[in-house]
């Protein structure tokens, strides 16, 4: 596997590896640098190995850019130098697209490869450029992505809608495409969790988001909302594990907003600890600004917490509406606190419906688990590779 992420903290590309593990393959993961970490780890069987270059998290995309070139040289690098392992299969995830070519002496070589596209980057920069040089911007970087996808010998995406939008409007050939969804890995991430009100008040009501932390995922929203619902109830704690480029004016909000004692951001914390932090809540926040960026967007958020049976507070898009029927969760409008405001505090007011929510997770995750989706992962690598590796 190929990455440009941390891989301990990333849970789409740790659950493919770790599953693959479970199914009796060998993993060599080629990921970014972590602080405190060998250039040489074992983790659950996976073997790590960290290219030389840390994420990049500021607000500069030509920065990006040259961080992702940079990362491309590395695994380029890293792949010829274990070419005597003659892989099967090289699984690459985006972004960028164009990582799939730093497999281009192994692929020579007989090496199969997989493009799995998480997002998708033409509409993700065209969100940030609204001007000409944003559809510019699209048209160049729908090239590579066309181009990466023709390079690559199958393509993932991540969810029934992605792969329908990607054939319509980006010409993705859907014989050589698989959905494999975005949903959590119940080896970390079920209700067995010690869920004990340890470090609660009884009064206490506990909101907690993680994950990135960008202006597209509308947290000011959020915030605003609880400004105005601490005036009737004083208990309520919103805490945030996470990072990006957002990080600065979510500290300016939260004091500029007199949040202090309501609002806890806690940084990036390990994968392995987001669990106890979820089963301490009483709600899930997956919020964001619906936009060229958000509307193909399968939160793994959602997923983690409808996992571990914490209702959720969201906005609907084209694949929560496709894969969540109407009464599974609970809903705001599109950016207006205002609407967050209201469906917080019926939530707050109705412990029963919080019950009800709690007991649809039941349902939905007997619909969607990846226990069921890692299957189809497994078969698509025994397809590539010709190779049937018995447990």
């Amino acid at each position: 596997m190929v990455a440009y992420t941390e891989y301990v903290r990333d849970p789409r590309v740790r659950r493919y590896a770790e599953s693959l593990v479970r199914h009796g393959y060998s993993v060599d993961c080629f990921v970014l640098k972590e602080a405190g970490k060998p250039l040489y780890e074992e983790v659950n069987g996976v073997s790590l190995h960290y290219l030389n270059l840390f994420q990049y998290r500021g607000s500069s995309n030509i920065s990006y850019i040259f961080s992702y070139l940079k990362f491309f040289f590395l695994a380029q690098k890293a792949l010829l130098k274990n070419l005597n392992k003659k892989y099967p299969v090289i699984h690459v995830h985006n972004m960028p697209d164009f990582l799939v070519f730093s497999t281009l002496i192994n692929k020579g070589f007989g090496s199969k490869v997989i493009l799995d596209i998480h997002d998708n980057m033409p509409e993700l920069y065209m969100a940030k450029f609204k001007s000409f040089m944003g559809r510019v911007i699209y048209a160049l970087l729908l090239i590579q992505e066309k181009v990466s996808c023709h390079y690559a010998d199958k393509v993932v995406t991540v969810h029934v809608p992605h792969r329908e939008h990607n054939i319509k409007y980006h010409g993705l050939n859907p014989n050589k495409t698989v959905v494999i969804p975005n949903f959590a890995d119940t080896h970390l991430f079920n209700q067995k969790i010690n869920n004990s009100p340890k470090g609660k008040k009884n009064n206490d009501f506990r909101l907690i988001y993680h994950g990135t932390i960008a202006e597209r995922f509308g947290l000011y929203i959020v915030l605003a909302a609880i400004k105005k619902s601490i005036d009737q109830f004083k208990s309520i704690r919103f805490d945030i594990y996470g990072k990006g480029d957002g990080v600065p004016a979510l500290k300016n909000w939260v004091q500029e907003l007199e949040l202090t004692d309501h609002v806890i951001y806690h940084g990036q914390i390990s994968l392995d600890e987001i669990p106890q932090k979820i089963s301490k809540a009483d709600l899930g926040i997956v919020s964001y600004i619906r936009s060229e960026a958000t509307h193909l967007m399968l939160p793994l958020k959602l997923m983690e917490y409808i996992a571990m049976g914490l209702p959720a507070l969201t906005v609907r898009n084209a694949p929560i509406k496709y894969y969540f029927q109407q009464d599974e969760l609970a809903y705001y409008k599109n950016n207006d606190p205002e609407s967050f405001f209201n469906q917080l505090i019926k939530l707050i007011k109705s412990p029963q419906e919080l019950v009800r929510l709690k007991t649809k997770t039941d349902r939905i995750n007997k619909r969607l688990n990846w226990d069921s989706e890692q299957l189809n992962y497994i078969h698509l690598i025994k397809e590539l590779s010709g190779k049937t590796i018995s447990c």
